[in-house]
């Protein structure tokens, strides 16, 4: 005779089960939105000012000081002559530098609610008739 057996007096008629519900949870992700994140170029125009600087020799020659040569011509008392030493000339260039720094960070939420739920179970219940006595 085993454990699960009956004793002899006594004889299964059947099994009873008893259950209950028991709370299970899925979770659906939904896309709720799109985002697209890209650089783009624009160009705008500016105006900039310079100063640019030319340096030159002026010969006067004074009347009654001689004769001045100047490229191989005489030059008369009275007139000024100009010979130009050197010219700054402007030369545009670019450079790119950083002017930003964006950081792009993708974070998770988590965020916890409470519900109720109503779970239903059994319980054993015996009733027995009345009996005349």
């Amino acid at each position: 005779m085993t454990d699960s057996d009956p004793p002899p007096d006594r004889e299964l008629v059947g099994t009873l089960e008893l259950r209950e519900e028991q709370l299970t949870i899925t979770k659906r992700r939904e896309l709720t939105g799109h985002v697209e994140v890209r650089r783009e170029r624009r160009v705008r125009t500016e105006t900039l000012t310079i100063e640019l600087v030319t340096e030159v020799l002026v010969l006067s020659v004074r009347a009654g000081a001689g004769t001045v040569m100047v490229d191989g011509l005489p030059l008369e008392p009275g007139t000024v002559r100009e010979l130009e030493l050197y010219r700054e000339e402007a030369i545009p260039g670019k450079e790119v530098v950083v002017t930003q720094d964006i950081d792009l960070v993708r974070e998770r939420v988590v965020e916890t609610t409470t519900q109720q739920i109503e779970l239903a179970y059994e319980e054993l219940v015996v009733n027995t008739p009345d009996r005349p006595e």
